[in-house]
């Protein structure tokens, strides 16, 4: 079954072009659309032998060539139905997150923890989503995923927010040092503006961003906090040092009793990522604190503590282990079933035991170097935030669908894409952004198969930019992030663009860059030509092109292309075209380089294969 595809909402860069309506599969529609939800003209369970026909209408448009679904329509009607003409609209935003998964870890420590980090981002977000909906009667997440979430509820004149808010502050105080925690604002609307997207609703989304700005210049509110609730002692009156801190932070001491070198909350993330990668589900429940005498059962990963409440995540290979709290399929490349999915189960490599990789592992095959180095890559798509400020005015509901398609294409699609690889991970691929880490050669080529797909999902509106850096298993991870930061955003300068070695250009211009040398390559090759030399001269010859202004002489890069050719290939065998080719790679100066530098990379690579076998 398909529905009308919402990129046929955005607006084309190309105003020339026709652009026919497209489709898109139900299949990223899950199955929380529907189960248990009562539409007009269906009663009962969607479990049911009705369960084809409540499929389809709750996913069919309200009218012709809509792409609002039924069931968009109905539940907000339903739920402002139920709340009242006052109303309050309630965001949540997840800060530091960069900090959260990057600060502290070791590169050969990483991926034991980096995909369970980006998970935990997650699970805590849900948790404070059912802490508030549980405080307000009635009210329900409209958006969620990413750090970030907006709830309807009714307006009521209370101090609840406030509440939560001093337990968020007291958590992430206490332990993570303030460095990351969750804003929380809110603005009164009126349930006329909401269902018919007046004017004045565009003002209260407004008013609510305008909020959340200004909570961020303040994150702590220090002042309404009690002296000791703010007075912490991280390291329990003990000296931390070498020797007894935690080797995946470097910021608590290491709890002896726990294995890893790790403290309480970092050993919890490590068992979090084993969980997630050998279970097909999670269970999350959240309870009154327990006395201290009780314990909780080990298999239980904590997620967070908000006042006297408590969210932990149980996980099985059945969901029918579990009797109560909120049951998610987390599995990956399997289909939807009887419940709700969740894509928090993102493909990471592993290898002997089911363990999960080093990044190390990803380049050595039996204590023996068979790559050249890991590369890191960081994505974003081009002026979303336009797209999405756009629907946000003109129709919630549209940029509700936006959102899910795009949560759909990061989530599910691209973590199919990554699971056929051997040795790529996933540090976290939702909302918008996606950042995987694998060996260099099997990275370029996800890269271009992500922009081609993302592309073609878009309906060619829409493009992707990309940052890639190279580095080796000792690199910090933490300085690993920040330089695919800011490749990412080099790429983005220009838009639908990779920035690869420190170099920007059009994915297009990279594409035929790599197209002519490889005309080049196989010349060569065909004349026994010593590659890797030959393209070290390359270089040479690229620097002297980008610096003729710097020194006249650089001009004479032509010459010795010229006399390069000459000297390396046999005369009968002289093809002018290759050597136009190579003058105008050349020519492209600083853009031709990072082809070059993966070739010489790949036959290092091919060298070494050899030997090995």
């Amino acid at each position: 079954m398909q529905i009308a595809h919402i990129f046929n909402e955005v607006k084309p860069k190309d105003k020339t072009k026709v652009y026919k309506d497209e489709f898109i599969d139900t299949q990223p529609f899950k199955i929380e659309y529907f189960k248990n939800y009562t539409f007009s003209g269906y009663e009962g369970n969607a479990v049911d032998n009705d369960f084809s026909k409540k499929y389809y209408h709750a996913l069919s448009p309200i009218k012709d060539r809509s792409i609002i679904s039924k069931y968009d329509d109905e539940k907000l009607r339903g739920l402002v139905a139920e709340l009242g003409d006052d109303l309050l609209l309630i965001s949540g935003n997840f800060w530091g997150i960069q900090k959260f998964i990057f600060d502290g870890i070791t590169t050969s420590k990483a991926s034991k923890i980096l995909r369970s980090r980006s998970a935990m981002v997650q699970l805590i977000t849900y948790a404070v989503v059912d802490r508030i909906t549980k405080e307000f009667e009635g009210s329900e997440a409209l958006l969620f995923g990413a750090g970030k979430f907006m709830i309807l509820a009714k307006n009521e004149e209370s101090d609840k927010l406030k509440v939560i808010q001093k337990e968020l502050d007291s958590y992430f105080l206490e332990n993570f040092f303030g460095q990351n925690g969750f804003i929380l604002s809110s603005q009164p609307t009126k349930a006329e503006r909401l269902l018919n997207q007046k004017d004045s609703m565009k003002d209260d989304l407004d008013a609510l961003g305008a909020d959340n700005d200004s909570k961020k210049l303040n994150k702590f509110d220090l002042l309404n906090v009690e002296d000791d609730e703010i007075l912490i002692d991280p390291f329990k009156e003990a000296e931390i040092n070498d020797n007894n801190s935690c080797k995946f932070c470097n910021k608590r001491i290491v709890d002896s009793e726990l294995e890893e070198d790790a403290c309480p909350i970092c050993f919890n993330q490590i068992n979090l990522g084993k969980k997630l990668t050998t279970h097909d589900y999670i269970n999350i429940i959240g309870f009154e604190r327990l006395s201290r005498h009780k314990k909780i059962d080990k298999n239980m990963i904590e997620i967070i503590k908000l006042g006297r409440k408590s969210y932990y995540a149980r996980f099985s290979k059945s969901s029918k282990h579990f009797s109560w709290g909120k049951t998610f399929d987390i599995s990956t490349n399997k289909p939807y079933k009887e419940t709700d999915k969740w894509s928090l189960n993102s493909y990471v490599p592993k290898g002997d035991y089911n363990s999960i990789k080093t990044f190390g592992e990803y380049i050595e095959e039996n204590g023996k170097s068979i790559s050249s180095g890991l590369m890191a890559l960081k994505a974003d798509i081009d002026k979303l935030g336009d797209t999405f400020r756009e629907f946000y005015k003109e129709d919630f509901r549209k940029f509700n669908r936006l959102s899910r398609e795009v949560e759909f294409f990061f989530s599910d699609y691209i973590t199919s894409l990554v699971a056929r690889r051997k040795n790529v991970y996933t540090v976290f691929a939702g909302g918008d952004d996606l950042f995987l880490i694998g060996e260099y050669r099997e990275i370029v080529d996800l890269a271009k198969e992500i922009r081609e797909e993302f592309y073609r999902f878009s309906l060619e509106k829409t493009t992707i930019s990309m940052g890639l850096v190279m580095f080796k298993p000792t690199t910090p991870i933490s300085f690993v992030s920040d330089m695919a930061d800011k490749a990412e955003k080099r790429a983005k300068i220009e838009r639908d663009s990779i920035d690869i070695f420190g170099v920007s250009m059009k994915f297009e211009e990279f594409y035929e860059i790599e197209n002519s040398f490889g005309r080049v390559v196989k010349y060569l090759k065909d004349n026994g030509v010593e590659t890797t030399t030959f393209y070290y001269r390359l270089i040479e010859l690229c620097d002297m092109r980008a610096n003729i202004k710097k020194d006249i002489r650089n001009a004479l890069w032509k010459s010795k292309l010229n006399y390069l050719f000459i000297r390396n290939i046999k005369k009968e065998n002289n093809d002018i075209q290759i050597f136009n080719i190579l003058n105008g790679l050349i020519e492209r100066g600083e853009k031709f380089k990072p082809t070059l530098f993966l070739k010489i990379y790949q036959n290092r690579d091919e060298k070494k294969e050899k030997r090995n076998d």
